[in-house]
């Protein structure tokens, strides 16, 4: 069975993730912002599935220094990592910036996950199929990747900050496809689900996390899509994204954008 870290398992279609792959005897590590919410998290998991292998790690994504050291901890009690799912995300209705200088949309949605996958790899390596699942949406077809305002420097809007980022994860995740070719990295759109974000975001009722679930856990463990890579999914088919998300030439002036800003909490 694959040990498999689900970022932003704490609720949401994070937990519903961690659940499903736990329940169906998967090695699960759960995340979540704190250590309170992480063992609340492992504690309804295991009433659910009281047979279940779960590890616990806990940082706040705004903080790069926090992801940086959660790696560590990681890297330390694992063997090896079979998948990692980029699950965690945030809707925020008004600019703010985290400690380290980045808009708080893009820095948990998007360049936590960047840092966090790159710091992974060679865990990731240490696994004979190893995977990256990136969750986007379909609001990834309103971004737009403008360098001079990726913080919101000059603009702020909550919607098109939020479909920024998604458009970020899923350029990401074809670019990483196509750099780390002995991975498999695929991103998707989860549905639209009963969640928290869409509440905060949207204001709107959706389908049961059960379903926002479904793909996560499709991309992680079946054996169907082994060797897929540098596609985008939707409910467990893989469909053409936004021609922006496709455009190689943006997803590389990306990643050396995101890897400048994430400079000082990669290894030397």
């Amino acid at each position: 069975m694959k040990t498999i870290l689900v970022t932003g398992s704490t609720d949401g279609i994070g937990l519903e993730t961690a659940l499903e792959l736990a329940s169906r005897g998967h090695s699960v590590v759960l995340h979540g912002r704190n250590e309170e919410r992480v063992q609340r998290a492992r504690d309804v998991i295991q009433r659910a599935a009281p047979d279940a292998v779960l590890h616990t790690a806990h940082a706040d994504l705004a903080d790069p220094a926090a992801v940086a050291h959660m790696v560590q901890g990681l890297a330390a009690r694992l063997p090896k990592l079979d998948v990692l799912i980029n699950n965690a995300g945030v809707y925020m209705t008004e600019r703010r910036v985290s400690k380290a200088g980045f808009e708080m949309t893009l820095a948990v949605n998007y360049l936590a996950h960047f840092l966090l996958t790159v710091l992974l790899l060679p865990l990731l390596k240490k696994s004979p199929e190893p995977r990256v699942v990136t969750v986007s949406s379909i609001a990834h077809t309103r971004g737009s990747i403008e360098f001079g305002n990726l913080n919101a420097e000059h603009h702020f809007d909550a919607y098109h900050a939020y479909a920024n980022s998604k458009l970020a994860d899923t350029l990401f995740a074809n670019e990483l496809a196509r750099r780390e070719p002995w991975l498999a990295s695929n991103s998707l759109h989860p549905g639209v689900i009963d969640t928290k974000l869409l509440h905060t975001g949207f204001d709107a009722k959706g389908d049961s996390v059960a379903v926002g679930a479904r793909t996560s856990v499709y991309l992680a463990a079946s054996p169907e899509v082994k060797g897929v890579s540098g596609k985008y999914f939707d409910n467990c088919a893989a469909i053409q994204p936004a021609p922006l998300a496709l455009d190689r030439k943006l997803a590389q002036q990306l990643w050396e954008w995101s890897e400048n800003a994430v400079r000082p909490w990669l290894p030397a």
